[in-house]
């Protein structure tokens, strides 16, 4: 009777805890290298869904890609020398991608927003998820002994490199990001990888090598590199939800969000430099007895002071903790009512209480969440407002033809919850842009614009004889949009083109702000 080949990988026994230890370390920075490295084409690119696609499509393809290497690879050389220096050239891979971010960008930004954040991904995390998918095939090659455990080997493997993976997803999202600059946290991430090669050389020659001094300056660097101002930018902070930045134009100071400018205030006044911004407050005049009101977005504060100024008790309810602390040292941000750190939904759905008006001004970069635009999410903004309350939205879209969809999909999905539902152009962001403002209530939608607070009139004054409300002959493109729910609410692609356009605005308007 035949005994089954038993041909040993080069790798004794004694090694496999280190080579599970970094196959776990291997997972755990593939997971905070694709993470934080949303973070560094974001700023550029926005956060929309293409940023993301990007990403993800470049993470799938390298990894696959790596391993398929990684297994011809180890069958060629199974080495434990092998290992380690595929972990070193995956830490100097890692260490290079802060440096390489800025001229990777500028490179491929003629390529457009969605081939440029392809490129850019492609370029920046690319090569490094390519070593580290090696690390698995290259480990099970080692620790295997014969056919007769290949499966079992492989299993804990890939079972280990998953674990790491989702540690890293839940450190980089929780914990790193929130405290230190996307720069630092890959430094350290190599200075981990390339310790863990200069580890493995000892193991396999029993000398140190010029890997350790590598791996120590790694080290230094990743405690040494950190944020720190740039020119006119007051303040940058990595929140779990984007970068924060608080910029000074000269007459006007502006809250930015991953690139985007959410909040401009005239530094002389302390008002919002916004048109629609001020238009909004046409809603003070639809309701002049309204004592309370609730706006979901806060951005600088800038709407809720401006409401408070007339009389209004005024709570607001923003998901990023840091665009509140933004708002607060620069804004002057100190409202009477309450400020809750909450998404606006959740918020509503916990708590019973009313309020006469509500604002939803919301915008994660280029584009509002979705679920804050669906049937069932205006059906909960219904049920908190007091019978006669108002509800303003403010979208940034298009007006006509094609790039008029999100619009009409918005203002058909209001008018499903609400029986009077009444639409304006606010202003122009750019050109093509506009902010596009619905007013939406059970009661009625008419008042003058002398009745609204006279920093707003003029606003307001502009704002009325704009108002889109789809006409009959509108029939045919109103037909064309569906009312969005929870279940299908594709505003992310209806606004995609508004996405592009404002993108490369940003691109053109502030490239140095954008890319450092």
């Amino acid at each position: 009777m035949m005994k089954a080949s038993s041909e040993k990988a080069a790798a004794p026994a004694s090694t496999t805890p280190f080579l599970m230890t970094s196959l776990f370390a291997t997972g755990l920075c593939s997971l905070v290298v694709e993470i934080v490295g949303t973070r560094l084409i974001s700023p550029f690119y926005g956060s929309s869904i293409y940023t993301w696609s990007a990403l993800i499509t470049t993470t799938m393809v390298a990894l696959a890609a790596g391993y398929a290497w990684g297994g011809r690879l180890g069958d060629r050389d199974p080495h434990l020398v092998l290992f380690a220096r595929l972990l070193l050239a995956a830490g100097a891979a890692v260490a290079i991608i802060p440096v390489l971010r800025e001229p990777v960008l500028r490179a491929s930004a003629p390529l457009g927003l969605k081939f440029g954040a392809l490129a850019a991904a492609a370029a920046l995390v690319g090569p490094t998820l390519v070593l580290l998918g090696m690390m698995g095939p290259v480990v099970t090659r080692l620790t295997a002994t014969s056919a007769l455990d290949a499966g079992r080997r492989s299993g804990d493997a890939w079972a280990v490199s998953t674990l790491g993976s989702v540690v890293g997803a839940a450190l980089a999202g929780f914990v790193l990001i929130p405290l230190w600059p996307g720069s630092r946290i890959l430094l350290g991430a190599a200075a981990a990888l390339a310790g863990l090669g200069a580890w493995g050389l000892w193991l396999a020659t029993r000398r140190a090598s010029a890997a350790a001094i590598v791996a120590a300056a790694f080290l230094v660097l990743s405690v040494r590199a950190g944020g720190g101002r740039h020119g006119a930018v007051l303040e940058r902070v990595e929140s779990a939800y984007g970068r924060v930045e608080v910029f000074d134009a000269g007459e006007r100071l502006c809250l930015l969000v991953n690139g985007t400018n959410q909040s401009e205030m005239d530094k002389s006044t302390g008002l919002s430099a916004a048109v629609y911004l001020r238009a909004l407050q046409w809603t003070r005049a639809l309701r002049p007895k309204a004592r309370t009101a609730l706006v979901l977005g806060l951005g600088a504060g800038l709407l809720p002071r401006a409401l408070e100024r007339t009389g209004l008790t005024v709570d607001s309810v923003e998901i990023d903790p840091e665009i509140v602390r933004a708002a607060r040292r620069h804004f002057g941000y100190a409202p009477r009512g309450r400020t809750f750190v909450d998404d606006a939904r959740a918020l509503l759905e916990s708590r019973d209480e009313r309020w006469d008006l509500m604002v939803l001004d919301a915008f994660g970069s280029e584009s509002p969440p979705c679920h804050l635009f669906t049937v069932e999410a205006f059906t909960r903004m219904r049920r908190s407002l007091t019978p006669e309350g108002v509800l303003a939205v403010n979208l940034v879209s298009g007006v006509l033809g094609p790039e008029g969809r999100p619009w009409r999909a918005t203002y058909k999905t209001l008018a499903r919850v609400f029986p009077n539902v009444r639409v304006f152009v606010g202003a122009q962001t750019a050109p093509g842009l506009f902010n596009v403002l619905f007013f939406a209530a059970d009661g009625h939608l008419d008042a003058p614009a002398s009745s609204a607070p006279a920093d707003a009139r003029e606003a307001v004054a502009a704002m009325l004889p704009l108002e889109l409300t789809p006409r009959p002959a509108d029939a045919a493109e109103m037909s064309a949009v569906a009312e969005m729910t929870d279940d299908y609410a594709p505003l992310d692609s209806l606004l995609a083109a508004t996405a592009v356009r404002s993108r490369r605005l940003l691109q053109e308007d502030m490239p140095d702000i954008l890319l450092r």
